[in-house]
């Protein structure tokens, strides 16, 4: 039994889940929902946003990330390119590349406008509760381009779990 692995494989995975579950839940489900919400939706969004989810994000994000990377050492013997070369050892790099760009969306695109999202709202409701029109333009702008981040990083995670998922049997 080799508790290194099994702890770092259940790591990888409950964070994984949770994660990905939270990613995919907000894309296909919640977003599309709060949309329909209008204005209500919009502070829902906003209040979601912020910390403790985004920072919890990140900390799962982070940690799918660690714990891949040192399950890929474990398994390909400190990174020999003999195994890496290998149909599996490809198909877990591929997967791990890309799953890392989904994080850094998330890490460095998404949870910085959320925050900023956040702290707007915040500056509205501090000045009485009705945003002015830069407030208004810049809600907006953050908005989409948080949408946009969402929608890729689901995609970039279908591509890494499809990869994870079917390394070992190629």
């Amino acid at each position: 039994m080799d508790l290194y692995v099994i702890v770092l494989r259940l790591l990888h995975l409950f964070s994984g889940v949770f994660w990905v579950g939270t990613i995919f839940f907000t894309a296909l489900f919640l977003l599309p929902r709060v949309k329909q919400a209008g204005p209500l939706g919009a502070q829902f969004m906003q209040r979601l946003s912020q910390p403790p989810l985004t920072a919890t994000l990140s900390l799962a994000a982070g940690l799918v990330v660690l714990s891949g990377i040192l399950l890929y050492w474990r398994d390909s013997g400190g990174f020999q390119v003999s195994w890496i070369g290998t149909p599996p050892g490809l198909a877990f790099a591929l997967g791990g590349l890309v799953g890392l760009g989904a994080a850094s969306i998330g890490i460095f695109v998404s949870r910085p406008m959320a925050n900023r999202m956040g702290g707007l709202g915040r500056e509205i409701a501090a000045s009485g509760g009705q945003p002015n029109p830069t407030q208004v333009t810049e809600m907006q702008g953050l908005s989409a381009r948080l949408e946009r981040a969402l929608y890729q990083t689901a995609y970039l995670l279908v591509l890494s779990l499809i990869a994870m998922a079917v390394a070992r049997y190629l």
